[in-house]
């Protein structure tokens, strides 16, 4: 998975590491929306939520997701499906203070998800947010979380050569080992 996110980045592809993240509520009502993934690591792929909105409460209601990428430069797309985990707050604050200033601030300045005020009254926030820290580092708004999804299903899908090349599925069997599949297109 990796290999891919950075052979995209190298051919210039706009956002290599945006996924779409499928969950479902309660009720099982889906909704999909882009994610960053910061990080494939051999446990799952990294990504973050405020854990008031709505992709945080659904990954807490129902921790169980779907996320597709697509490289459209490299006619690929991954699926991977799986359990999602709440990471602890040593991992969240570890990738929060990779983001850039900006975007921390921002991050304290909205509710996520609630009716927004005025454009220039979330920026009024986030300055004078900024203006009260100083030089100090922006800390970690507590809502803003890690999770991991755990792939128990990875899916290459090649989209090129009108829709002919093979597919290749990857499933955790009831021992938790990888089973590979080739699929028809």
């Amino acid at each position: 998975m990796q290999r891919l996110i950075d052979e995209a980045g190298a051919r210039a592809m706009a956002e290599p590491h945006a996924a779409a993240l499928a969950t479902a509520d309660s009720q099982a009502r889906p909704s999909v929306r882009t994610v960053y993934i910061v990080a494939v690591e051999a446990e799952g792929l990294l990504f973050f939520a405020n854990r008031n909105s709505g992709k945080g409460h659904q990954l807490i209601e129902n921790p169980r997701a779907a996320l597709c990428l697509f490289w459209p430069v490299l006619q690929e797309q991954a699926i991977i499906e799986g359990d999602v985990l709440l990471q602890s707050a040593e991992v969240s604050d570890l990738y929060w203070h990779k983001r850039a200033r900006v975007a921390q601030l921002a991050a304290w300045a909205s509710e996520q998800g609630a009716p927004a005020p005025k454009k220039p009254v979330l920026r009024r926030e986030a300055r004078q947010f900024e203006h009260d820290l100083g030089f100090e580092p922006v800390p970690r708004n507590p809502d803003w979380c890690a999770f991991r999804i755990q792939p128990d299903r990875i899916e290459f899908w090649p989209t090129g050569w009108q829709r002919m090349r093979e597919r290749t599925r990857y499933q955790k069997d009831s021992d938790g080992q990888w089973l590979r599949e080739a699929l028809n297109p």
